[in-house]
């Protein structure tokens, strides 16, 4: 069977989604996720953004993701990950492989993989953001380290700061996204499906390299601030040898003419 994790947007509007489902069963509330329970698949929706689909047949994946688009805030380009899971007595997730238990509650077991899949995506729309970020910007180390200085104007430069920083903050501010869910600690019956998840996916690790990949945005940061202060600090040095040089200038006229 098919499992679908997507990520289209920054965040859902839960509450407006959930009445306009249609030919749902139940609808559960968690803390930021939201369960729509159909005869025959499953669906969980995460506020921050992502959604996980679990036996949806093609034209109703197709139906629900143009719903969804009505209850989405700042879209980006889809990323997902797809995965196929069965039954067996023992819940395991490996090489994307996932396996629910018969015995225990098939809807709690589905949301524990689904936070771990959903945070999945999720760092993957992050990093798709950062690589894209850093390869726009890659050429101006490459330019400084040329001609000691970058070709920009100083209206452009400060655009491309303010990009860096807004780029850079917005991960920071989504980077508890990535920690455990409250549902794990309110439920600690099934962190060990959701540990799993995480750990064949390897979260933890992928996060780690999207830090440091956020520590050279800074960095590219910091360059391209220190360029522009180095420019105003240029500008201001002009100016005042400027300003010292009329008045040597004009020191001179006033005195020749005395002396005429």
């Amino acid at each position: 069977m098919r499992c679908l994790a997507i990520s289209t947007a920054e965040l859902y509007d839960l509450h407006g989604l959930a009445t306009a489902l249609e030919d749902v069963e139940y609808i559960n509330f968690y803390t930021d996720a939201l369960h729509a329970s159909y005869k025959d698949y499953d669906i969980f929706i995460f506020r921050y953004g992502c959604v996980v689909l679990w036996s949806v047949p093609n034209d109703v994946e197709t139906q629900f993701l143009e719903l969804l688009q009505t209850f989405s805030q700042d879209s980006i380009n889809p990323v997902f990950e797809e995965f196929d899971y069965s039954f067996a007595s023992k819940p395991r997730f490996f090489q994307d492989k996932i396996t629910l238990s018969k015995t225990r509650s098939h809807a709690l077991q589905m949301l524990a993989v689904s936070y771990g899949l959903s945070q999945i995506v999720k760092l993957a729309a992050f990093e798709a953001r950062i690589d894209n970020t850093i390869e726009m910007t890659k050429n101006i180390p490459q330019e400084l380290a040329r001609r000691g200085k970058i070709s920009l104007s100083r209206k452009e430069i400060s655009r491309r700061i303010g990009e860096l920083f807004i780029e850079r903050n917005s991960v920071n501010l989504h980077s508890d996204i990535l920690d455990a869910p409250v549902f794990i600690w309110d439920h600690p019956e099934y962190e060990n499906l959701y540990t799993m998840t995480i750990n064949d996916l390897e979260l933890h690790p992928r996060t780690a390299v999207l830090n440091r990949r956020l520590d050279i945005v800074k960095e590219l940061f910091e360059m391209m601030r220190d360029e522009l202060n180095n420019r105003h600090s240029t500008m201001l040095e002009i100016i005042i040898i400027s300003l010292i040089m009329m008045e040597v200038f004009l020191t001179l006229i006033i005195h020749v003419f005395h002396l005429t």
